[in-house]
């Protein structure tokens, strides 16, 4: 069973992002330097470089040990919605409100490709574990999924009701997608042909992006979503049962992020606060 603490990483409207050690709690360091609100961010590989997506429609790199900005990237028209960073570190997949899909060159700061991806808001991207593949995810209902080397749109999948898609993401073997939509749902997808295999429910996303993850370990695999009811909900990925409720925010749970080693979980909010969860079985 998962249990609360404290400590993590943010993002948030006050145009910083801050971190903390995820098993203490202790606030280690500020960064300045978006003007505006940022949306998203993702770690490198390597830990050693976050990226994030602000609304000033800029992406910004940034030295964690020396606590900098290292890289500023233009070319969205548009606020940023989401950013990744690829499985080697070398490519920035970034998503925005203009509706396209932007690949970025780390070394040289330049667009590598833009990719028309969609007819609304992409609130969504994110890399496979080989680094060949992005997936797209939008307000349209679209989720896409493409050739990083020729920016080819290799599969569109779509959900008969075409409820807006909030957030989506690979599994960490490659084989599938979680994608969570506005209708308070989410699903996991066979890509490859294009057929959703379980849907998950019993938490509330009609309002908010919402972006679901995967969690393995603890005894099993899981898919784990944030609330508007102010909780964590973790279900077992072939029951479709909800296996734990993670209770302790006070408002919409936005974000959820595991630990890729170590069975730990974060959660981020509207009450402002981010807590950390760890599988006190283990």
């Amino acid at each position: 069973m998962w249990g609360g603490g404290g400590g993590g990483g943010g993002k948030a409207a006050d145009k910083t992002l801050k971190i903390w050690h995820a098993k203490t709690g202790k606030y280690e360091q500020t960064f300045h330097g978006h003007l505006a609100g940022i949306s998203d961010l993702d770690w490198s590989p390597d830990s050693l470089t976050l990226v994030s997506g602000s609304d000033d429609k800029t992406i910004r790199l940034w030295d964690v040990q020396a606590c900098k900005s290292i890289k500023l990237l233009r070319g969205h028209h548009n606020a940023i919605y989401s950013v990744s960073f690829s499985p080697r570190g070398n490519i920035v997949a970034s998503g925005s409100y203009d509706e396209a899909v932007r690949l970025w060159d780390i070394r040289s700061g330049r667009c590598m490709k833009t990719l028309p991806a969609h007819s609304d808001p992409v609130s969504g991207v994110h890399f496979n574990r080989d680094g060949t593949l992005i997936v797209s995810c939008s307000h349209d209902g679209l989720i896409r999924v493409w050739d990083v080397s020729t920016g080819q749109c290799l599969r569109t999948i779509v959900e008969e009701d075409n409820a807006p898609v909030m957030g989506v993401r690979f599994s960490p073997n490659g084989k599938y997608l979680v994608a969570g939509t506005l209708d308070s749902c989410v699903r996991l997808w066979d890509y490859h042909r294009g057929k959703c295999l379980k849907t998950y429910m019993g938490h509330r996303n009609e309002k908010y992006s919402i972006t679901p993850a995967f969690v393995v370990g603890g005894g099993g695999s899981f898919v784990i979503a944030g609330s508007e009811d102010s909780d964590v909900y973790l279900w077992d990925v072939q029951s479709k049962d909800v296996v734990q409720i993670l209770i302790g925010h006070d408002d919409v749970v936005l974000g959820v992020a595991a630990h890729p080693t170590e069975n730990i979980v974060a959660s981020c909010g509207l009450d402002r606060t981010i807590r950390i969860w760890i599988d006190e079985s283990c």
